[in-house]
């Protein structure tokens, strides 16, 4: 319970420690405090404090506390008064609280004139301070043309700190702009200005507006010859501009030209953020072996934050690096970095990837590791690590020890990271009482972010819980439990504060559910809360679009009739995953936490009715497929494919394509190639040349219905009481050259079944293991039959068994060594 009597006193205290000791209390303590006009009040007379200390840290705690204070506009006027104040760090702060405070002043329209005049003010402190605001309060203005026309006035302000805050703003705000055209010729002219930090944000301002700019050619151009400036910093925002727009680019060659000369400039910044844009824009790069190369090179730059963007953009490209071995043994050396960023990254990068690595045994080693790590920011990331990537942990028991260890970690940044890991994984713990215990202790936290994420975590909980009620009353107490927790986590902070994306949409969905004739209001409020929700956020044009897409899912709800509990829980659980996921993208983002918005785009659950139906179609065509071959021929293959279907959940495009894919193996390798089970293979081969999901899923739903008819010869169906008389083995790894990118290695794996002589066929595509000298390697091979991995040149061997690793087949590693 926070003693605001004790606090009270303190900031009337003669000890300047003890005032500054008051004020820490009030910026983490704020939102609990009863009395918080009194608290206002304190923290105001203290930015008037004779200790210029005092006044520094009473005034960076103003925009903490602002959303909190019950008379918001006489605070705001507080602000302003402070904008004039003789102490110049008191002015700093007071100007750059505005941009915070903005979105809760209730006269937005004279709140914007304020800053507009700040902008003129003769100190230089305040100007940027003000100008700094506009990023944010622009979406919040009621008058966006005189908005917009301020704006663009002050593009040609003599004084280039307005200029390139105004170009700043116009990127950032860029979609919302009335005249598009006009806002575009003015970033045009600023990327010339004679000014360099005019240039640099003009260059992050076409990078945030390349999408909505109408001259795309020029924008590029700009960006192109922007890479090229004599002044680093304007180089860096090109840099990140390519990463941000590289999608629109109209030329991505030169594109990729440029980057890739950026990763060898000679100013390391400069290097720091190309690394960064190969990350974001691999899967589009034309030379991706050059750019894995790149890649490679920069994870032992000598610079810091090099090596740090490096292990991020290892995270986010993973899947689709040529030399995966080498990535994992990389993000592996990474981990043990001298420097606190740099494993902290790796940590961050381990966990996105985790399920991809050939060697989880030492990833898991290597989590584990770093959550004892001398620097309390690398426990933390091990912390969240531990979190999103349990369910594939080796050791869940020890990996659950460590994350209730970490609950009671002296850093309150470890104990965010651990409190965040339980909602994470609470459906996996091994004792989930005493998680919940856990998270109900860290409530209590004298640190409102660990407060914050306590109440959070218990809210996804809640929800959990919600999707498995085996009654309707207990869906319904659960999910308003869950609503009740994000509502005190959204009231403890406003800083990227994930509740506040997540409470909107479960408010709505409740009413919705429970109060349809309320049901149309709910949505409007909603898309409005969430809106606000995001704005201050460095994800948000991410961050808006997953909101579109949450406010047609509520709108889809809104028309279903007559739900019961299953549909109730079934809805629910279509949407928890999205919006827990989507929540992750509030988090700060920083120089030193490079947050791989890429990897949190990628991994995005898809939100379609469509394929959600299907699938439920699917694994009921699978059920029914092995309970009809039972005692047949069939019964093994349709029995194996049901179990491996009904595993199935709905997650992002990645996951969904890697099912597809992992069962066409499935089928493949049980299936026997015979005349007449063309049918099912000319299906198979339909699904690979179709590059829409859903039309995959439903040309598989077509399939699952034929598996019990199919021709199997009866000595197969005998195969689980006949394991005795099996006799496999690899006996060959030959070399097949086929026409253009379906070259491949293919491993016959000859079983001996009661004379049938079958054989299972795994395919490796010669694209999935490239590397510089292959082809070099190709030819030492090629026309020879080969039984084991030595006979094979070193390189080619640590790649087919990297490959295999990554694929989970141990089995036939064991057999070619």
């Amino acid at each position: 319970m926070v003693d605001q009597k004790k606090i009270h006193n303190q900031c009337l205290s003669e000890d300047s420690k003890e005032r500054i000791h008051a004020l820490d209390e009030l910026k983490n303590f704020f939102s609990s405090i009863p009395d918080k006009q009194q608290a206002w009040s304190d923290l105001i007379r203290l930015t008037n404090d004779e200790d210029s200390s005092v006044r520094s840290s009473a005034s960076s705690s103003l925009g903490h506390a602002f959303s909190h204070v019950p008379d918001k506009q006489q605070a705001w006027n507080d602000l302003i008064r402070l904008t004039n104040d003789e102490d110049s760090s008191v002015r700093f702060h007071a100007a750059y609280a505005l941009g915070h405070a903005f979105s809760h002043v209730p006269d937005k329209q004279q709140a914007w004139n304020d800053l507009i005049r700040l902008i003129k003010d003769e100190y230089i402190n305040v100007r940027y301070g003000a100008a700094y605001a506009l990023d944010s309060a622009f979406s919040h203005v009621p008058d966006k043309q005189q908005a917009w026309n301020d704006l663009h006035r002050l593009t040609s302000d003599e004084d280039s700190s307005v200029r390139f805050r105004a170009a700043s703003a116009l990127g950032s705000s860029f979609s919302q702009l009335p005249d598009k055209q006009q806002a575009w010729e003015d970033i045009h002219r600023l990327t010339n200005d004679e000014d360099s930090d005019v240039r640099f944000h003009a260059a992050y301002a076409l990078g945030h507006a390349f999408s909505h700019v109408p001259d795309k050619q020029q924008a590029w151009e700009d960006i192109h010859r922007l890479t090229n400036d004599e002044d680093s910093d304007v180089r860096f925002h090109a840099a990140y501009a390519l990463g941000h727009a590289f999608s629109h680019v109209p030329d991505k060659q030169q594109a990729w030209g440029d980057i890739h000369r950026l990763t060898s400039d000679e100013e390391r910044i400069v290097r720091s953020v190309a690394t960064y844009a190969l990350g974001s824009s691999f899967s589009q790069l034309p030379d991706k072996q050059q750019a894995w190369e790149d890649i490679h090179r920069l994870t032992k730059d000598e610079y810091i934050a090099v090596r740090s963007r490096a292990a991020s953009a290892l995270g986010s490209s993973f899947s689709q690096l040529p030399d995966k071995q080498q990535a994992w043994n990389d993000l592996h050396r990474l981990t043990s970095d001298e420097e606190w960023i740099v494993r902290s990254v790796a940590a961050y990068a381990l966990a996105s990837v985790f399920s991809q690595l050939p060697d989880k045994q030492q990833a898991w080693e290597d989590i584990h590791r770093l959550t004892k790590d001398e620097n309390s920011y690398v426990r933390s990331r091990a912390a969240s690590a531990l979190g999103s990537s349990f369910s594939q942990l080796p050791d869940k028991q020890q990996a659950w020890g460590d994350i209730h260890r970490l609950t009671k970690d002296e850093d309150i940044n470890v104990r965010s990271g651990a409190a965040s890991a339980l909602g994470s994984s609470f459906s996996q713990l091994p004792d989930k009482q005493q998680a919940w215990n856990d998270l109900h202790r860290l409530t209590k936290d004298e640190d409102s972010d660990v407060r914050t994420f306590s109440h959070h975590s218990l809210g996804k909980v809640s929800i959990f819980k919600a999707s498995q009620a085996g009654k309707e009353e207990d869906y319904k107490r659960e999910l308003e439990a869950a609503i009740e927790f994000f509502e005190k986590a959204a009231q403890e902070s406003e800083w990227d504060n994930p509740s506040q994306f997540c409470l909107p949409f479960y408010r709505s969905f409740h009413t919705i559910i429970f109060k349809k004739q309320e049901a149309r209001e709910e949505i409007e409020k909603y898309l409005e809360e969430a809106k606000a929700a995001i704005e201050s956020s460095e994800s948000k044009e991410l961050l808006f679009e997953a909101v579109e897409n949450l406010v047609n899912a509520l709108k889809e709800v809104q028309n279903l009739e007559n739900l019961d509990l299953s549909g109730m829980k079934d809805e629910l659980n279509f949407y928890r995953k999205y919006c827990d996921h989507t929540a992750e993208l509030m988090k700060h983002t920083d120089e030193k936490a490079p947050f791989a918005t890429e990897v949190l785009r990628k991994g995005l659950p898809i939100l379609d009715r469509n394929l959600k139906e299907l699938l439920e179609e699917i694994q009921k065509k699978a059920r029914i497929a092995c309970k009809e071959s039972k005692g047949t021929a069939t019964e093994e293959i349709a029995c194996t494919i049901n179990r491996e279907i009904q595993e199935w959940e709905i997650g992002n495009q990645e996951e969904m394509s890697w099912y597809v894919n992992q069962l066409i193996f499935t089928l493949e390798s049980n299936i026997p190639k015979e005349p007449e089970n063309k049918f099912v293979f000319d299906k198979i081969e339909q699904i690979r040349n179709e590059k829409i999901l859903v039309k995959q899923y439903a040309i598989l739903c077509s399939i699952i219905p034929l598996i019990p008819n199919l021709h199997v010869k009866q000595a197969i169906s005998g195969l689980a009481k006949e394991v005795h008389e099996i006799n496999e083995k690899v006996e060959t790894l030959a070399i097949s050259f086929k026409p253009s990118i379906k070259q491949e290695i293919e491993i016959s794996s000859g079983i001996e079944i009661s004379g049938t002589g079958a054989k299972v066929i795994t395919t490796i595509p010669l694209q999935e293991i490239s590397y510089a000298e292959l082809k070099e390697d190709l030819q030492i091979i090629k026309g020879k039959h080969v039984n084991k991995l030595c006979e094979l040149p070193n390189r080619l061997a640590n790649k087919i068994k990297g490959y295999l690793s990554l694929k989970d087949r141990e089995d036939i590693i064991k057999q070619l060594i």
